[in-house]
């Protein structure tokens, strides 16, 4: 139902919409218009509503296929947290951060990258309840419910729970196609799901906006991901430039604020609107080439080690 590529796609439009939402805030107003400056900063969660629509999905179809087993999780920690701790711990090296035992925690669990530690969460707790297999879609959705309002209760920011729906929503797309095939993608399409989701994700946006609920907020990120997977059910082309973003997706993420703050710290000129932009091409110029190099090494340790030791 939703191809590699078009995964790649959405991926890359995602990074786009989170580098631009967090661009836009780290801008000086000045180069800015302020109305449109406060609109691309929203673009961010539903960036990462796509991340975890596709997560949920992606998970459920490699476990499908291959089960939950050492390989399965050897490859997650190889694809996300071994690139995380390699770009991470580097820069936190360079910037002598590591100077206490709670700065090496937050390091090892992802917690200053709150997307990180949230999608680590969700990585052990898919893993954990489809090994064990029973009744799996309902307590994957009771614990990542308890998740989310334990971080709610512990107040952390309100971008650490909107999107967490999400995987759930990726997870229930790709189970109801294993269980329904062709059918639910002609359902999808004749329903026309994707225009009726993205009716309603606007007016619980509106509504978030005169009153500031976060029930509103979440609703319209839930009805997002729904138009997500409705658009990817439909979609058809794709391009070159989105599917290799999407790709390197994860390294973008990592490195985009670190190289951004770096160039702002060089020369003040670079957080203003055309600064900001060069900055952005030569972060994903940067990212790209450096988790081409990245996942070949690991490429070839996966296949030297992880798939050499099962054989």
């Amino acid at each position: 139902m939703i191809s590699t590529k078009t995964s790649n796609v959405l991926r890359g439009i995602a990074i786009l919409m989170v580098i631009g939402s967090h661009y836009a805030g780290w801008m000086y107003t000045e180069s800015f218009n302020e109305s449109f400056r406060n609109w691309i900063s929203t673009w961010g969660v539903y960036g990462v509503d796509i991340f975890f629509v596709l997560s949920g999905y992606g998970l459920v179809k490699s476990a499908d296929r291959n089960g939950i087993d050492k390989r399965f999780v050897a490859r997650r920690i190889l694809n996300s947290y071994v690139p995380y701790i390699l770009i991470t711990g580097f820069f936190s090296i360079l910037d002598k951060s590591i100077d206490s035992k709670e700065a090496l925690v937050k390091l090892v669990t992802g917690y200053d990258f709150w997307y990180m530690f949230v999608l680590f969460a969700m990585y052990i707790m898919f893993m954990v309840i489809y090994k064990i297999g029973w009744f799996k879609e309902i307590l994957l959705t009771v614990c990542v419910i308890a998740f989310t309002y334990l971080l709610y209760i512990k107040a952390f920011a309100d971008f650490w729970e909107l999107s967490n729906g999400a995987f759930l929503i990726g997870v229930y797309a790709a189970t109801l196609e294993k269980k329904f095939g062709e059918r639910i993608k002609e359902l999808i399409i004749k329903s026309n799901l994707t225009m009726i989701s993205f009716a309603l994700m606007i007016i619980c946006a509106f509504w978030h906006v005169l009153s500031g609920s976060m029930s509103a907020h979440m609703t319209a990120s839930m009805l997002f991901s729904v138009m997500t997977v409705g658009f990817a059910v439909q979609f058809t082309s794709g391009g070159f430039v989105l599917p290799v973003l999407g790709r390197y997706s994860l390294y973008i993420y990592l490195l985009h604020a670190r190289l951004f703050w770096k160039f702002v710290a060089y020369k003040k000129e670079w957080s203003y609107l055309r600064g900001s932009v060069t900055a952005a091409l030569i972060t994903l110029s940067v990212s790209v080439a450096l988790g081409f190099c990245i996942e070949y090494w690991l490429g070839r340790f996966e296949k030297k080690v992880v798939v050499k030791k099962e054989s």
